[in-house]
């Protein structure tokens, strides 16, 4: 048996991913050497990555199991959805590399390097909006 999708609970995750991008845009660095240099801005943009990306975590798990699915890992979600076709396959596979992006910020805070984090809000932090996208349109092809 399925759960039902709780309407309200992802809901309160997209608007908690879309506060994270919100801040994370806000504060984007005007160069990489700001990033490197100042570890406020790191601290502030670290951790709303990690929260934006657990949202996406939080929504897919939920979905997975509306679904019936049952992923061993936070990535694996992912693709579960894109089998199901919720997502597309090449934004799970993106996806999947953010939960290790945000493993590295959790697990690995020491070794982070921040050009890396730099190219990251540059390009990949779409890819969460996107994801986002995807899971409002099930939500309103669901109502």
């Amino acid at each position: 048996m399925t759960a039902q999708i709780d309407a309200a609970v992802i809901e309160a995750r997209l608007r908690e991913l879309s506060r994270r991008l919100r801040r994370v845009a806000a504060k984007q660095p005007a160069s990489e050497k700001q990033l490197v240099e100042d570890e406020d801005l790191q601290d502030i943009l670290s951790r709303n990555l990690e929260l934006a990306i657990q949202s996406c975590v939080n929504i897919a798990a939920h979905l997975c199991g509306a679904h019936g699915l049952m992923p061993t890992t936070a990535g694996e979600a992912f693709t579960l959805l894109a089998n199901k076709g919720l997502i597309e396959r090449a934004l799970a596979a993106r996806l999947r590399r953010a939960v290790g992006f945000r493993n590295v910020l959790v697990h690995e805070y020491t070794e982070v390097d921040w050009k890396i984090v730099q190219r990251v809000i540059k390009t990949n932090t779409r890819d969460l909006a996107a994801f986002g996208k995807a899971v409002l349109a099930t939500l309103e092809a669901k109502s």
